[in-house]
């Protein structure tokens, strides 16, 4: 299953027990920037997901879809 950049900003959030504003904070976007990515309102560059797992997560993207995998 392809995952979508949105899948992951919303499961490493989650995963780490941030807010939406906390991350948009320490990532230094809008909160409604942020919010529109997770609900999926709009396309998140593969760059900005990247970055977020890195940086604000501390996760790789394999990590967070490991996760999401074992949900399934």
């Amino acid at each position: 299953m392809a995952l979508r950049g949105f899948e992951f900003l919303k499961m490493g959030r989650n995963i780490r027990g941030l807010t939406q504003t906390e991350v948009a904070e320490i990532y230094g976007v809008s909160e409604r920037t942020y919010q529109r990515w997770e609900r999926g309102d709009v396309r998140v560059p593969f760059d900005d997901v990247s970055a977020i797992c890195a940086q604000v997560f501390k996760l790789g993207i394999d990590d967070i879809r490991a996760m999401i995998d074992g949900e399934d």
